[in-house]
């Protein structure tokens, strides 16, 4: 393409130089020069509508970087577990036997889907056993930034091992 073009450009200084040589001075003349001078533009610029086009089509070579999502899965593994051990952590220093499981959205690496919170307590009343479902909700929340819809706890009943010998 680039030497087609080179070659136009040498064929036109040479039609020009050969004008020069045979037009007699006048009026006519003028008017000569004048078309050529648009035939000389024309070629000059005729390689730029397929410069652009190849532009429009051209995609850089950093266009294939994708995310690793790999990666974003263990991180989100990781921020998952490091929520559970924490929360964890808070409940039993509250005095709470109890397992925590913890759910990350899958398009992110810190919104929770679930937080589902086993406790292990003895035998109680049902308004006993509402009350230390809403503070642990609210442990949960508090304690981890989670929106309380995301947060389900569950009591398992144990023996007190009362009265046993």
């Amino acid at each position: 393409m680039l030497t087609a073009w080179m070659t136009a450009i040498a064929g036109v200084i040479a039609l020009g130089i050969l004008l020069e040589i045979l037009l007699p001075e006048g009026q006519t003349a003028k008017y000569v020069k004048g078309a050529f001078s648009l035939l000389v533009v024309f070629v000059i610029v005729s390689p730029l509508p397929s410069v652009f086009g190849a532009l429009k089509e051209w995609k850089p070579a950093y266009s294939d970087i994708a995310p690793d999502y790999g990666f974003l899965e263990d991180a989100a593994g990781m921020f998952a577990q490091a929520s559970e051990e924490r929360l964890h952590e808070v409940l039993a220093a509250e005095g709470y036997e109890n397992e925590v499981d913890v759910v990350i959205n899958g398009s992110s690496l810190s919104d929770f889907d679930e937080i589902n919170i086993t406790l292990r307590l003895p035998v109680l009343a049902e308004e006993e056993r509402h009350k230390h479902i809403s503070e642990v909700t609210e442990t949960a929340v508090r304690t981890l930034g989670a929106d309380a819809g995301c947060v389900s706890v569950v009591i398992v009943e144990r023996e007190t091992g009362y009265g046993s010998a």
